[in-house]
């Protein structure tokens, strides 16, 4: 294939990718009345990517970014827990509003079902704009511009996780090379100096599970990333489009720029739900060019024919295809799904590693130690027919290689899965596994 032919990673590469993904783009916007693509998909270069593998320190960097904002900050989560992390994520964004920082909150109804309207009351005291993603209860519907209501969608899922905000030049630089502290509390962000952009996303929600607890004290195994530069205009312009896709108050959002802070070049995926599925593409045929190893971490793997294709070709042509799953799901159905599958891709040569030290809810590959994608989809039917999803596909300044290294870590933390081990489950634990299968593209 065309995209075999430059090394991976490489600027013929990319050039080549950025090509074909953009056909594959106008075909996606052909499908849609109403696609969200915020502009046409490209590498953006001169961003610094940092790799949270610890959840307390993800926490650590929302805080210290909502703390020092200057004019804007905006959060969208697919779960938001009324504990104690989400509290203290909803006071960060109550005391950003209250200093003047336009604060919009987008969250889904179903992930966080359980936010109360005292939970979140200090955020709209403050004068934080919120927005509930196609409520489940239709009379909780927004009415939205030139009169037009929200869709009424209880299957389609706001699975992204997303922060973006403008910071001070010099706190972000300083904040990367060292641990992020929020500016003083008597400091006022606004008049010094130029600004960043910073992003943080990745696979986490914002709960107990995910960062509040330590690594091995029941923690959950997954990765965030925080993005400093350029690209972070890109995703607030991705934001902007899922806040009127979701009939969000008509809010005057201060614009989002950033010099170079980094090597890496970044292209933001966003998805939506549909049959012509963009992120799903980029993600297959990045898989296509691998000529070394593929590393996938996934905590709800349901491949498709088409994925179970790919990874025997990867298998095929590496002999290095690596997939981490759970062993202990959060969600048994999805296990048995998955389980179902597996004996194909066991029989093509892919190796599976079933993680056991925590709770998995990664979501990352990495191919050829070149390219990393991170973010919110899960290599499942469900992110990429029904989902909103977003990932960031990042070529560049030695991340590959860091998440590589946590891969393989995690590897030796997982019990192998065998072909005797699949062939050895009872009639019973087949048929289970089978009947589950049917419900994959909801699951």
């Amino acid at each position: 294939m065309p995209d075999r032919s430059a090394h991976l990673g490489s600027s013929e590469w990319r050039e080549a990718f950025e090509k074909r993904l953009r056909l594959q783009a106008k075909l996606h916007r052909l499908t849609r009345f109403r696609a969200l693509a915020a502009s046409e998909p490209r590498f953006i270069d001169g961003n610094r990517c940092i790799y949270l593998v610890d959840g307390q320190d993800h926490l650590a960097w929302m805080l210290a970014a909502i703390a020092s904002a200057r004019r804007r900050v905006d959060l969208e989560m697919y779960i938001v827990r009324a504990d104690e992390v989400g509290a203290l994520v909803r006071d960060a964004l109550a005391n950003a509003a209250g200093r003047g920082v336009v604060v919009r909150f987008m969250y889904d109804s179903i992930g966080s079902g359980e936010l109360t309207h005292d939970f979140l009351e200090p955020m709209r005291v403050a004068g934080v704009h919120l927005v509930e993603f196609h409520p489940f209860a239709p009379w909780r519907l927004r009415i939205g511009r030139l009169g037009r209501k929200q869709s009424w969608e209880p299957n389609h899922r706001d699975h992204r996780k997303l922060l973006v905000c403008d910071v001070p030049l010099d706190w972000a630089t300083a904040a990367a090379d060292g641990a992020p502290k929020p500016l003083p509390p008597d400091a006022d962000p606004t008049p010094y100096g130029p600004s960043a952009v910073l992003a943080i996303t990745g696979g986490r929600n914002i709960a107990e599970e995910y960062l509040g607890l330590p690594p091995g004290g029941g923690q959950w195994r997954d990765s965030g990333l925080v993005v400093l530069g350029p690209v972070g205009r890109v995703l607030g312009e991705m934001f902007d489009a899922m806040w009127v896709h979701a009939a969000g108050p008509v809010v005057e959002a201060p614009p989002l720029d950033s010099p170079a802070m980094g090597t890496c070049a970044i292209l933001p995926l966003g998805s939506q739900p549909g049959h012509i599925n963009l992120l799903q593409w980029a993600m297959a045929r990045v898989a296509t060019s691998t000529v070394r190893e593929l590393r996938i971490s996934c905590a709800y793997f349901i491949p498709s024919l088409r994925w179970r294709r790919a990874l025997h070709a990867v298998a095929k042509r590496t002999n290095a295809c690596k997939v981490v799953i759970p062993l202990h799901n959060d969600i048994p159905v999805v296990a048995a799904a998955s389980r179902h599958f597996l004996g194909a891709l066991l029989r093509g040569g892919v190796e599976i590693y079933r993680y056991a030290r925590e709770v998995l809810h990664d979501k990352t590959i990495v191919y050829d130690r070149a390219v990393t994608l991170i973010g919110s989809s899960n290599v499942d039917q469900r992110s990429f027919r029904l989902n909103y999803e977003l990932s960031l596909l990042i070529v560049g300044g030695g991340l590959a290689e860091i998440v590589a290294q946590f891969h393989e870590r995690d590897i030796e933390g997982s019990e192998p899965y065998t072909l005797a081990a699949w062939k050895a489950r009872p009639w019973w634990g087949r048929l289970h596994d089978w009947f589950w299968s049917l419900f994959r593209n909801q699951l």
